[in-house]
C-alpha cells in the first residue's frame, strides 16, 4: 500500500475543485449527444454568453476623461459609425446581427484611401454639427464620471445628428439614393442634458441616494422608454427583420457602441471552466449535476505560495505541456468591480493609444496618458488585476454555488479554447456518483477509470457516493473504499 493510500486527504481541505456533469457528457459519444469528457480527459471552457448568468463580465464601467479623451472620443465614434454603416449597407436584414460594431478600429485601420476620406469628411462635419470641442471641454469639466446608461443617452443624443450628417455624405459619394432630414442634426439637447447633469450632481441631494446613483436610473429610464418605442416601430414594419435592420443604426447603436468599447478595447476574450468548493449541495446538483443523476469530478491542485493552480492543455498560445491557471475564488457582491474605462485601453499597441485616443491631431495631450507611461509595470500589474476582477464577480444570489473558476484567455488569439482543454488523469482525484444515477452509467463510468488506471499504473483512484444524512439532516459523502482495481491482472 503506498503512502498515498495509507493518508488519503480530507476533500475539504481548499486543494480540490468539483465540476458537476451529467452522465451523457461525461460518458456518450457526440453521435448520442455526449462529449465523451471523461474518456478525452476534457474540460470544455465557455464563453461568456454561453453561462447561466447574464452579467458574466459585467463591470461598472465609467468614463472619467479630460477635453482630449471627450474629443477623441467624438471622432472615434464617428469612426465605428461609418465602418459600422457601410456594413449595414451590405448585410441583408436576415443577417443584420452578423454586422458588428468595432471599437478596436482605429483611422490607420481603414483599408483605402476612399474609405479614409469618407471618414475625415464625416468627422469633420459631425464635429462641426454637435460642436464637439466644446462639448468636451464640458465633459472634461464635469463634476461625476459617466458610467453605462448615462453614457448610451448621451450618445443617443449625439446620433440624432451624426446620422442625417453621415447618410448626407453617404449620398454625395453616390453609396445611398436617399438621406435623412438635416433639421434632426441639433447639438442643443445634447448641451441642455450636460447642464442638467452637472445642475442635479451640484445641488444638495433631496433624496436618500448618492446622486451618481440618482443620474443613472434617470437616464436608465430614458433609455428604456427609447426600448419600448423600438418595440412600437417593429409592430408597424410588416419585416421583422427590416424593423431590426433599421433600429440596428437608426437606434441602437450608440448602445452597440459602448458595449463595443468594453469588448475590444479592455481585455482580452476569455473563456471559463467552473466548479465548486465542495460537492454536498444539492441544489447545485439538481442545477449542474443532471437533476442528482450525473457524477461531480474531484480535481487536484497545486498550491505555490498561497495560491492554487491547474494545468491544462490546448490553449491558444502555450507550450505542448500545457499551462498552469490559477484557480479564482468567485467574490460575490451586490454590484461588479469599478473599471476606469479609459485608464484600462489595453488592447491596442501604444502607438494607436496616443494616435487614436490620447493625443489630438494638435498634438494636446491628456493628462491621462502619463498615469499609464509613468510607470508601465506598474499600470499592467493594475490591468491584469482589473481583468481578473472583472471574470471572476458574481452576484450575491449565487453564493450558494461557492464557485471557483479557470479563466482562459491569450493575447495570440481572439478565441483562446475554441475546443475542449485537457488535463492529465493524475489530476483527477476520483468521481462522485449522484444520488439518481443509474447503476449502468457507474458501471460505465468505473469502466473507463479502471481502463485509465491500468494504463497509469494509478491504485488510488477514489470513488464517492452522495447520499441523504439523517443525522445531519443534509446532504453529504461517503467514500466506496471497496470499489478498487487488481491493476495486476
Amino acid at each position: 500500500m503506498t503512502d498515498r493510500e495509507q493518508a488519503k486527504p480530507s476533500l475539504d481541505n481548499g486543494n480540490f475543485l468539483f465540476r458537476f456533469r451529467s452522465a451523457k457528457a461525461l460518458l456518450d459519444d457526440d453521435d448520442n449527444g455526449g462529449f465523451q469528457e471523461l474518456e478525452k480527459q476534457a474540460i470544455y471552457f465557455a464563453k461568456p454568453e454561453q453561462l447561466n448568468d447574464p452579467m458574466e463580465g459585467l463591470s461598472d464601467a465609467f468614463w472619467d476623461g479630460d477635453d482630449v479623451l471627450w474629443e477623441n472620443f467624438f471622432k472615434h465614434y464617428a469612426l465605428a459609425l461609418i465602418s459600422y454603416a457601410l456594413k449595414w449597407l451590405l448585410h441583408e436584414p436576415d443577417e443584420i446581427q452578423k454586422a458588428k460594431v468595432d471599437a478596436w478600429l482605429t483611422a490607420e485601420d481603414l483599408p483605402t484611401d476612399m474609405f479614409r476620406n469618407l471618414y475625415r469628411e464625416f468627422c469633420s462635419d459631425l464635429s462641426s454639427a454637435i460642436e464637439a470641442r466644446e462639448l468636451a471641454q464640458i465633459l472634461g469639466r464635469r463634476t461625476l464620471p459617466l458610467r453605462r446608461e448615462r453614457l448610451i443617452n448621451l450618445l443617443f443624443l449625439v446620433h440624432q445628428a451624426a446620422v442625417p450628417s453621415l447618410f448626407l455624405i453617404l449620398k454625395k459619394h453616390r453609396l445611398v439614393d436617399f438621406e435623412l432630414p438635416p433639421e434632426a442634426a441639433d447639438t442643443k439637447p445634447v448641451k441642455t442634458t450636460l447642464e442638467c447633469w452637472e445642475e442635479i450632481a451640484s445641488a444638495p441631494s433631496k433624496i436618500d441616494m448618492p446622486v451618481e446613483e440618482q443620474l443613472e436610473v434617470l437616464s436608465s429610464i430614458t433609455n428604456r422608454v427609447s426600448h419600448q418605442l423600438d418595440l412600437g416601430v417593429l409592430t408597424r414594419i410588416g419585416s421583422i427583420d427590416e424593423g431590426h435592420k433599421l433600429l440596428a443604426l437608426i437606434s441602437r447603436f450608440p448602445e452597440m457602441y459602448v458595449d463595443a468599447f468594453s469588448r475590444d478595447l479592455h481585455f482580452n476574450p476569455w473563456r471559463v471552466a467552473c466548479f465548486s468548493r465542495r460537492c454536498t449541495n444539492a441544489s447545485m446538483w439538481g442545477t449542474y449535476g443532471s437533476e442528482h443523476r450525473g457524477a461531480a469530478l474531484i480535481f487536484r491542485t497545486e498550491q505555490r505560495e498561497g495560491e492554487h493552480y491547474f494545468r491544462i492543455k490546448g490553449m491558444a498560445g502555450t507550450a505542448d505541456s500545457g499551462a498552469d491557471l490559477k484557480v479564482h475564488n468567485v467574490e460575490y457582491g451586490k454590484r461588479p468591480p469599478p473599471l476606469d474605462s479609459f485608464n484600462v485601453i489595453g488592447r491596442l499597441p501604444l502607438h494607436k493609444l496616443k494616435t487614436t485616443w490620447m493625443v489630438t491631431e494638435d498634438g494636446r495631450a491628456s493628462t491621462r496618458l502619463s498615469e499609464m507611461t509613468d510607470d508601465l509595470d506598474a499600470w499592467r500589474t493594475r490591468y491584469w488585476n482589473h481583468a481578473f476582477k472583472r471574470v471572476s464577480w458574481k452576484h450575491f444570489d449565487w453564493e450558494h454555488e461557492e464557485e471557483r473558476r479557470l479563466v482562459a484567455s491569450s493575447v495570440l488569439a481572439d478565441d483562446p479554447a475554441p475546443e475542449a482543454l485537457t488535463y492529465d488523469f493524475s489530476q483527477l482525484e476520483g468521481l462522485v456518483f449522484g444520488m439518481r444515477m443509474s447503476s449502468e452509467d457507474k458501471l460505465r463510468t468505473a469502466s473507463i477509470v479502471e481502463k485509465k488506471c491500468r494504463a497509469t499504473g494509478r491504485t488510488d483512484f477514489r470513488f464517492f457516493q452522495a447520499y441523504y444524512s439523517p443525522s445531519k439532516g443534509e446532504m453529504d459523502i461517503a467514500e466506496l473504499g471497496l470499489l478498487k482495481f487488481d491493476i495486476g491482472k
